[in-house]
């Protein structure tokens, strides 16, 4: 059953030409240097700390390492954290 739903997603991105990552209800990433973090797609915070960021990312979690971290901004879809940013983990 999940394999129909994973070919009925695809076919529904080709067809109307949607971004995939969209379509799969995956979270939308990205990186400006190693200053700030951008996440659309988030799940919520899951701790908090100014090395170490957990936010909620659908099946995965993400992990932000760094010094001085911040949440910038957050509503229902986008997140953003400022500080050094060492590392970020999927798990």
């Amino acid at each position: 059953m999940q394999q129909l739903w994973n070919r009925l997603r695809e076919q529904a991105a080709q067809t109307f030409d949607l971004p995939g990552d969209i379509v799969a209800g995956l979270p939308r990433m990205e990186l400006v240097g190693d200053r700030e973090f951008w996440i659309e797609g988030h799940r919520g915070i899951l701790s908090y700390g100014t090395e170490e960021i957990h936010i909620g990312a659908g099946r995965m979690a993400v992990c932000v390492r760094g010094s001085g971290l911040d949440l910038r901004s957050m509503n229902g879809e986008t997140l953003c954290i400022s500080g050094k940013i060492t590392a970020v983990e999927l798990s």
